[in-house]
């Protein structure tokens, strides 16, 4: 790990296609419920020799079961993580479990979910953070 890059990375995950639009004006963005901090945006930290990209990857295919491209990472909004905007084509159901004990389940949200350890500021941040970086 470089001393630049960053401690944890999160995913903004949208469909592949679908214009920008914020959260809550039409955009649908996945999140993961955690058992007790509850619905978040799928991440984790670096494992060491892992870039952020490859670390970004891991954690979005074992939190979603999803397969992802990096479009562009917000390095600013986290002092010691990054947010990468990350498309995909997998749009199977709206909601569905993987086997992964820090995920009680993954599902598409069109408005931000009930937070329990992040605001609801956070996610409308990064949502127009993903509109004006397209």
């Amino acid at each position: 790990m470089d001393a630049d890059d960053p401690v944890f990375v999160l995913a903004w995950v949208t469909v592949r296609g679908q214009p920008p639009m914020k959260i809550g004006e039409g955009g649908r963005v996945l999140f993961v419920k955690h058992p007790t901090r509850g619905w978040e945006i799928p991440g984790g930290h670096l494992e060491p020799g892992e870039t952020p990209e490859q670390a970004l990857l891991r954690e979005l295919k074992e939190e979603t079961g999803v397969e992802g491209e990096l479009v562009g990472w917000n390095k600013s909004y986290y002092p010691k993580g990054w947010v990468a905007h990350v498309v995909t084509d997998a749009t199977p159901l709206d909601s569905w479990f993987v086997d992964d004990a820090k995920v009680a389940e993954v599902r598409w949200w069109k408005q931000v979910p009930p937070v329990i350890e992040w605001t609801k500021e956070e996610f409308e941040d990064l949502s127009h953070w993903h509109c004006n970086s397209e």
